[in-house]
């Protein structure tokens, strides 16, 4: 069944729309220049409404004792959380932090490396990549070899619609001010209406 991994919730009324739509994980964004980033206070409210034993927590560039912190505010939680890294840091970085994370693939990033290391659990694959990597035999061979996870990554709700979602493809999606009705205002109606949940359940009926 294909898995769809959720980018960019950072109200309660957008979690339950989605919720309501298709079963999914959820990443909250903490990456301080994001204008979807989810306040710490507002983060323990929404996980109040997580069902998943997993939740993933998005950085970029940020330094491990930023990352460390948070992970030790968030303790107490009932879940396993992983990382997800959206950036191209060393392969030491990644190793040195000690903690379970997915990797937003970029050609310009040490892949192997960083896909390699006994912490890493996946790879998100961006559509606008995909010229990079769909016949890299290199990468296919290793997500396979370490059982990595493997999330097809789309930007949009658009770029989702015109994915071909095939037999065990794992589908990642940012939610962004495409669905917005103003600055961090969720238009839901229209989000309810996305032609995505069709199609996902559609494509969960038919294996």
């Amino acid at each position: 069944m294909t898995r769809l991994l959720v980018h960019g919730i950072y109200d309660q009324k957008t979690l339950e729309t989605v919720k309501s739509k298709v079963p999914c994980d959820f990443a909250f964004d903490l990456r301080g220049r994001s204008p979807n980033l989810v306040p710490f206070h507002q983060l323990q409210v929404l996980l109040k409404s997580i069902q998943s034993e997993e939740v993933y927590l998005t950085f970029e560039n940020d330094r491990p004792e930023t990352i460390l912190s948070f992970i030790s505010l968030l303790k107490n939680e009932p879940f396993k959380f992983t990382l997800v890294f959206r950036d191209r840091q060393s392969v030491d970085f990644y190793q040195r932090l000690g903690l379970p994370y997915i990797w937003m693939f970029h050609p310009e990033g040490d892949w192997t490396g960083i896909l390699n290391t006994e912490f890493c659990r996946g790879v998100l694959l961006p559509v606008k990549w995909q010229h990079h990597y769909q016949n890299n035999s290199t990468l296919w061979n290793l997500t396979q070899y370490r059982n990595l996870n493997v999330f097809v990554h789309a930007d949009s709700f658009e770029e989702a619609s015109r994915l071909d979602l095939g037999p065990h493809v794992n589908l990642s999606l940012d939610l962004t001010n495409e669905i917005e009705t103003g600055y961090r205002k969720v238009d839901q109606e229209k989000l309810k209406k996305m032609n995505i949940w069709s199609k996902l359940h559609e494509h969960s009926s038919r294996q």
